[in-house]
């Protein structure tokens, strides 16, 4: 094959449609996309490499591990790997294959030779693709990237003063979502980059692409971390004969994964036990418990807004409102707001002691750990990272481990189920508008969001990347045929969290945001520890809304939560 120019190689020289590309949004070709080949772009991006290039004089055969796609070319080397390839579509284990790898030719120019970069990022294992993909970027770019880590804690601040700085601080900025109002004025639109160069913009779920990287109607960002929630519960216990007998003669219904928050009270009831009880046909070592929230004071505002979405919807007959669209007065504190809060507090009677302290580790330790839990609420990492990690129930014969995932329940009204995902407000990548190098960054941005790389930050841990806790958000994550045949049992789960994603719900994204959240958090706080009932609590919330809203300017944020809205619904 001819070797390309260094023209060839800029992908923002090449031109491609923007229509086409949201247009293949639900329709991508797992095959083509797995393999790497970004619609209307071809060249030097989609055939990049993550390890480094090198010169081959000669055909030879050999025996290697790989974890890279193509490159530039001018001659081909037959070569036989070991695991599959990035940018190859594989459809079993690991297993010794046969492919053709292209190479790039001997002293091929590197379009951005000599440019520095700095990126602002989460501290800890989400820094891990950053550094493993820090000499591939040297390699294929000619970039000199520089990783800057900052805890979740410290980014808001570090990256918004990062960015409004001139020349830029950060040229890429790891922000969550839930920041936007802040952040728009010193971010780079995307759109016209994405338009020259795509890595893939309908392979991104809408509830991602609408809710987190669009604002306004443009493209602000590319998810970096696909967080969402999904509803747990033990199919071991769910499926054993004598508790499904018992439950149909109880409750009138079969046991099953729930559809209503009724049916989750009905089985946390029914699964509640004492240590010596029988459970799953064997005598139970320990207490046993329904259900658990994550209900420490600080988050818990999620677990309020897992009943509150369907509670609203049920209440207005469609989709929920936060806040009133025309006066912004806060809808925190309506009759179902209430009812859902009631709800919340009344489950605790079939909750583990100290679930008010519980934050992410006790909840998933308590039910994936210790087996003390049927039914839970959490991110994706149970049922795509450890899912095999689930120990036996604390009984004296337990059935094998099995977990099972369904849909967050709903609320059931005059014979429609009113059900919803939340998307949570996460980590997104954005570009300074300030930079003094914005191509380079956007070259940067391409390479980490093209199918194969991220495939492998999401598929974590890999040879390549050994952590970096991002969870799918692209289709061809979901179907991959690699990581559905390395890791067999997260096919199911990837099959139910893509259902659950049809009926996404975005999560509150205006300037204030934390405030906000803050102020209902406090709320659900006191109402579950008993300090007040569910309506005071929320009315005092609802006050603080409005408080928040003036300070921040009640038409500026008026302005603010239309654009928070202003993408095509996806329900």
């Amino acid at each position: 094959m001819k070797a390309r120019s260094s023209e060839d190689e800029n992908p923002l020289r090449k031109k491609m449609s923007r229509r086409k590309a949201l247009s293949t949004a639900g329709k991508v070709a797992v095959g083509v996309v797995v393999a790497g080949v970004v619609a209307g772009v071809g060249g030097y991006y989609a055939g990049s490499a993550a390890a480094a290039p090198k010169t081959i004089k000669e055909t030879v055969t050999e025996t290697k591990t790989v974890t890279a796609a193509a490159t530039t070319v001018r001659e081909t080397v037959t070569e036989t790997v070991t695991a599959p390839g990035a940018a190859t579509t594989v459809t079993a284990p690991a297993k010794t294959v046969t492919v053709t790898k292209t190479v790039a030719a001997p002293g091929a120019a590197r379009p951005y030779e000599g440019v520095k970069l700095t990126v602002l990022c989460h501290t800890g294992v989400q820094a891990g693709p950053w550094h493993a993909y820090k000499e591939d970027i040297k390699n294929l770019f000619g970039i000199d990237l520089e990783v800057v880590e900052a805890p979740p804690e410290e980014l808001y601040s570090k990256g918004l003063l990062g960015i409004k700085s001139k020349p830029a601080d950060y040229d890429l900025v790891q922000f969550n979502s839930a920041w936007i109002g802040d952040f728009e004025p010193y971010l780079l639109p995307l759109d016209d980059y994405v338009e020259k160069a795509d890595p893939g913009w309908g392979d991104v779920l809408p509830g991602f692409r609408l809710f987190r990287n669009m604002w306004a109607g443009k493209i602000y960002s590319w998810t970096l971390d696909g967080d969402t929630f999904m509803f747990y519960y033990r199919k071991d216990l769910f499926d054993h004969p004598d508790e499904k007998e018992e439950f149909k003669k109880r409750y009138g219904y079969e046991l099953g994964p729930p559809k209503t928050w009724d049916q989750v009270r009905d089985i946390a009831e029914f699964f509640t036990r004492k240590a010596g009880d029988t459970l799953a046909g064997s005598k139970l070592k320990k207490d046993f418990f329904g259900y658990a929230d994550q209900a420490k004071r600080g988050r818990v505002y999620y677990w309020y807004f897992f009943r509150w979405i369907p509670y609203r919807a049920a209440e207005e007959g469609g989709i929920p409102h936060y806040f009133d669209p025309d006066t912004m007065k806060p809808l925190i504190n309506t009759p179902a707001s209430v009812e859902a809060l009631e709800a919340m507090k009344d489950i605790l009677q079939f909750s583990p002691p100290g679930v008010l302290g519980f934050e992410w580790t006790e909840l998933f330790t308590a039910a994936m750990s210790d087996s003390v839990v049927a039914m839970w609420i959490h991110w994706p990492d149970e049922g795509d990272r450890f899912q095999d990690k689930l120990k036996p129930l604390p009984v004296e014969n337990p059935p094998t481990p099995e977990l099972g995932f369904c849909p967050i329940p709903g609320v059931e009204k005059d014979g429609k189920l009113y059900r919803y995902t939340p998307i949570d407000t996460c980590w997104e990548l954005g570009i300074a508008k300030n930079s003094e190098n914005p191509d380079a960054a956007y070259a940067v941005l391409y390479f980490l969001m093209r199918p194969d790389n991220a495939l492998e930050r999401v598929m974590a841990p890999t040879a390549k990347i050994p952590s970096s806790n991002h969870d799918p958000y692209a289709y061809s994550q979901f179907y991959s045929p690699r990581w559905r045949a390395e890791k067999p049992w997260v096919g199911p789960f990837l099959d139910a969290e893509l259902e659950a994603l049809k009926s996404p719900y975005p999560l509150l994204r205006i300037p204030g945001g934390f405030e906000y959240l803050d102020a209902l958090d406090l709320a659900v706080s006191e109402c579950l520890s008993g300090a007040k009932d569910a309506k005071t609590a929320l009315d005092d919330a609802a006050k603080k809304w409005d408080e928040i809203t003036d300070k921040l300017g009640r038409d500026r944020q008026k302005e603010f939560y239309h654009k928070m809205w202003m993408v095509p619904l996806v329900f």
